[in-house]
């Protein structure tokens, strides 16, 4: 992170911008949502710039301004095509919903971008490391109260115990991009994104990360798996006609 940059001086000035990657429903390749991505000039890795944020407080300011943004844009181009059937992913850092504000925040802000709630995916990672869960988990049973749907990321990745899944209860599960890298080669990986489908699949939507080869993509297919996103299906991109 450049020296003369601030995390604070990046939220005031809005150094920072949101690209939106595309989601498909994998057996019919429609198009169903998209995930917000936060980019910064002055920091090529987004998690860098959450970790330098965190190491001084500011994770659920950056956290807010990166929704508002997401919101703000997402609804003024699909409001303008008149497509409500398309979701928008949102990444939240645990932190952040454990304010015990923060689903009435959410609420208000959804509201004011004129969206509906059941069209806003709050994706969380990093669950397994919270101190606080428990009031994590009061947050996220108060956002689905609302409409959100919960979305647990990089299943496959982080150490989540079978205990935290059931009480999560997420509406999506993302399986890591390290599974889906070289998927069609990979019998193991094979068996473990079977299983997670197997497991998950049948009241859970199931996304595959990182989907980079026709050849991968075909195979997650062939594993049953609903819905996937990666460079192969369509690269992050401002939101613009183009892109639908």
């Amino acid at each position: 992170m450049e020296s003369n940059v601030t995390v604070r001086g990046i939220i005031v000035n809005q150094l920072f911008e949101n690209v939106f990657q595309p989601i498909y429903c994998l057996p019919n390749l429609e198009l169903v949502g998209y995930e917000s991505l936060l980019r910064c000039p002055f920091v090529p890795n987004p998690e860098e710039l959450f970790l330098y944020a965190s190491e001084r407080g500011n994770v659920y300011n950056l956290d807010i301004a990166s929704i508002v943004n997401s919101l703000k844009e997402f609804s003024a181009f699909f409001n303008s095509v008149c497509s409500y059937n398309v979701f928008l992913s949102l990444n939240v850092y645990p932190y952040t919903i454990e304010m015990p504000f923060f689903p009435q925040v959410m609420n208000q802000l959804v509201k004011n971008a004129s969206l509906f709630h059941q069209q806003v995916i709050l994706e969380i990672n990093e669950l397994e490391k919270m101190e606080n869960l428990e009031k994590v988990l009061n947050n996220i049973y108060l956002l689905k109260e609302q409409g959100f749907l919960i979305a647990l990321d990089d299943l496959g990745k982080g150490d989540y115990s079978l205990q935290l899944l059931i009480e999560l209860a997420p509406n999506v599960i993302k399986i890591d991009r390290s599974l889906a890298k070289n998927l069609s080669k990979d019998a193991k990986k094979q068996r473990d994104v079977s299983s997670i489908v197997r497991l998950f699949g049948k009241n859970t939507k199931i996304v595959l990360e990182g989907i980079e080869t026709e050849e991968d993509f075909h195979c997650a297919k062939l594993l049953g798996v609903s819905y996937g996103q990666g460079y192969y299906l369509g690269k992050p991109k401002k939101l613009n006609v183009e892109i639908v």
